[in-house]
Order: C-alpha cells, then sequence, then structure tokens
C-alpha cells in the first residue's frame, strides 16, 4: 500500500513540474508575441521611423541621447495614451521605457526595446487616471545591441502629466 502511495506522489510531483515548465513556456511565447526576438530581447514592431533631432544638452561629452518631456497630455479614463517614446538614431543602443505615476513602483506601461530611429507614438495603459496633474516618470533602460545587451547607463525622466 505504500508503494502505491509513494507512486503516486512522485507522479504528482512530476506532473507539477511538467506543469509549471509549460506555463512558463506559454508566458515566454506569449511576451515574445508582437516583438521581433532579437538574442534574448524582444525588438518592439509597433514602432515608427522617428529622425527628429534633439537639443544637444551634454556641452560637448559623449553619450546616449536622451529625449526630454516638459508637459504631457492625455485624455481622462483613457487607456491609449499618444505620448512618444523615442529612441534617437544617434544613439548605438537599445532603449526600453518603463512608465510610472508618481512615487508608485508599479508601472503603468512597460514598452519593448525599441531600436535606434524608431520611436512608439501610441501605447494602452494598465490603469486609466480621473482629471488632474500628476508628475509622470519615463525610466529609460539601455543595452547594447551586440549578443550580449549589456545593461548601459538610463535615466529617469520627470515630467509632467496633465489628464484633461
Amino acid at each position: 500500500m505504500q508503494k502505491k502511495a509513494g507512486k503516486k506522489i512522485i507522479i504528482t510531483a512530476i506532473a507539477a513540474v511538467i506543469i509549471t515548465i509549460a506555463v512558463w513556456l506559454a508566458y515566454t511565447a506569449g511576451r515574445n508575441q508582437g516583438g521581433k526576438d532579437s538574442g534574448g530581447i524582444v525588438i518592439a514592431d509597433e514602432t515608427t521611423e522617428w529622425n527628429r533631432e534633439l537639443e544637444d544638452r551634454s556641452e560637448g561629452q559623449t553619450g546616449i541621447k536622451i529625449p526630454g518631456y516638459g508637459e504631457v497630455t492625455v485624455e481622462q479614463g483613457s487607456d491609449t495614451w499618444d505620448i512618444t517614446l523615442a529612441n534617437p538614431k544617434d544613439n548605438d543602443c537599445y532603449f526600453q521605457y518603463t512608465i510610472t505615476i508618481g512615487g508608485s513602483e508599479t508601472p503603468i506601461y512597460e514598452s519593448d526595446w525599441i531600436e535606434p530611429g524608431r520611436a512608439i507614438t501610441s501605447f494602452d495603459v494598465s490603469e486609466t487616471l480621473e482629471e488632474g496633474t500628476y508628475e509622470i516618470h519615463f525610466n529609460i533602460s539601455a543595452c547594447t545591441m551586440d549578443d550580449s545587451h549589456t545593461p548601459l547607463n538610463g535615466a529617469d525622466v520627470k515630467a509632467v502629466l496633465n489628464v484633461i
């Protein structure tokens, strides 16, 4: 009788491992859907060409060009925002945007990786906001474009978000 109980436990454990692997594979496949896979990172495919010149505030230093945001406006109750999330064409790295509101650490949007000279111009957020003025954070991560995808310096760009 104990041998049968032991076999049931082993079979249950194996089934649990198989289910866990299947769920992980399904999640990974879903995450990669909608973007190009570039050696372990997902490149955003919903981008458009973006060749705008940025004002040079580097004071002659070289490095990654980061877009600035003064004030941005979105519609109250809208879960689709038309804000440009760009990676300037002169950068030699990928960008990923994670957007948070105020002091929250929970992102309302996280992009796939954006190639230089490309931009996401519209995206869906996970929550809608009431009318008002908010502090918005565009946390920009950067990584190399080679197979190592080594993390580079990024930025946390703060701006004013007007919800009308």
